[in-house]
């Protein structure tokens, strides 16, 4: 009784009409079932495909939408430049038309530079801190 193992029934399956149907039926759902498997990784594929190329796209948008904010914040920068430019240009265009006219000349001399016209005297008030005659 050392080694004795079972022997295998001798089983044969009927061949009549009940058993091929339950054959079908078992190789159609087999069948079916392996075609819905195939789907799903078809589809599971597919979707996989369509969320790298929704990714890319998204990291697109948020860069692009980055870079926007950046150049609309430069555009403001240049903008604010230019205005401040332009007040200082009319500035200096204002100051250059009053330096061609003589009595202002005469005038801004007189005050900065303590220059006198003859017999024209100059005080030097309390309130008056300057201690060079350029500075002002």
């Amino acid at each position: 009784m050392a080694d004795t193992q079972p022997k295998p029934a001798k089983i044969e399956q009927l061949d009549n009409d009940y058993t091929r149907r339950l054959n079908r039926q078992h190789a159609a759902t087999h069948r079916t079932g392996w075609l819905r498997h195939r789907r799903i990784r078809r589809a599971l594929r597919i979707g996989a495909v369509f969320a790298v190329f929704a990714i890319i796209l998204g990291i697109q948008l948020v860069r692009t939408n980055a870079s926007l904010h950046t150049v609309n914040q430069q555009v403001a920068t240049s903008e604010r430049q230019l205005k401040q430019t332009k007040a200082d240009s009319q500035d200096l265009k204002l100051q250059i038309k009053q330096l061609n006219n003589k009595d202002y000349l005469g005038q801004l001399i007189r005050s900065k530079y303590y220059y006198s016209k003859s017999d024209e005297t100059i005080y030097s008030l309390p309130g008056d801190h300057a201690n060079d005659v350029t500075a002002k």
